[in-house]
């Protein structure tokens, strides 16, 4: 699933691209993606210009003129491409904007259909029920109060950090990266924890989130930039994916152990 760094390399490509811009057309070739009603977004959508794009957590928000957002969550496959109007269409291509005196078309495309849309009013009140129970941003919180909100807690370290109504914008990937790089294992419960390692985990945080942000995010399996490129920071995952592979600082092999229902993987050495 596209995570924090994926889905801001994306606002930050589309704000480049698409800020200015005046919305000609909306297709939706797939209604059940939709988290408001139909006749909602094609009867405000049409004229309105594109003020910037942001992101919130995993998803990534347009604000567009008059008070309107346009909301997308990537789910699983999600991907947000521009293309050529002359170009075939992908499969699995669920909604299309098209831009006044453009050639160019922003296409939703998501294979496994996890993904969703939302157009609301600008106002944090009227944001979908997902993005208004999301906890802060990583950098928003200082080492001692994270360690405050995870010292609290009995659950499992790597599951509190899934947990996006606590920290926003984190998943599978980059919690494992955080542990490893914090020395600590995903299944140690919290409470168990010395704050100065849960200190020492948030700054472990933000570095794996700054590094793979240069980086262009992880491409792995369906994600890809709004040009179609693919993200690099995969290349230096530490241990996630790399179950049964020699650890790159001590020579362990890397293990992995299932947590509700997801892959977690760390090293049995570095990791205490």
């Amino acid at each position: 699933m596209p995570e924090l760094p994926e889905v801001q390399t994306l606002a930050s490509q589309l704000n480049r691209l698409l800020e200015g811009r005046e919305i000609e057309g909306a297709e939706i070739l797939n209604g059940t993606l939709l988290e408001t009603p139909r006749q909602e977004l094609e009867k405000n959508i049409l004229g309105k210009k594109i003020i910037r794009v942001l992101r919130r957590g995993k998803y990534l928000r347009i604000d567009l003129s008059e008070g309107w957002t346009l909301w997308f969550h990537l789910g699983m496959t999600g991907q947000l491409l521009l293309r050529l109007v002359s170009e075939a269409l992908a499969p699995h291509t669920h909604f299309l904007l098209s831009f006044a005196g453009s050639n160019e078309q922003l296409l939703f495309r998501d294979v496994r259909r996890f993904g969703t849309i939302a157009f609301t009013p600008t106002a944090e009140d009227a944001f979908p029920r997902g993005v208004q129970n999301l906890g802060p941003e990583p950098e928003e919180w200082d080492p001692e109060a994270f360690a405050t909100l995870f010292k609290t807690r009995r659950g499992r370290i790597k599951s509190l950090l899934l947990n996006q109504t606590l920290v926003a914008g984190l998943g599978n990937i980059y919690s494992d990266e955080s542990l490893y790089r914090a020395g600590i294992r995903p299944l140690e419960r919290a409470h168990r924890i010395a704050r100065r390692r849960l200190e020492r985990l948030h700054g472990a945080v933000c570095e794996v989130l700054e590094e793979a942000l240069q980086w262009g995010g992880s491409s792995i399996d369906d994600y890809l930039h709004a040009d179609g490129t693919r993200g690099r920071f995969q290349e230096f995952h530490q241990v996630y994916g790399r179950g049964g592979e020699a650890c790159r600082a001590c020579g362990t092999k890397i293990r992995t152990v299932k947590l509700a229902g997801r892959t977690s993987s760390y090293c049995p050495r570095c990791q205490k």
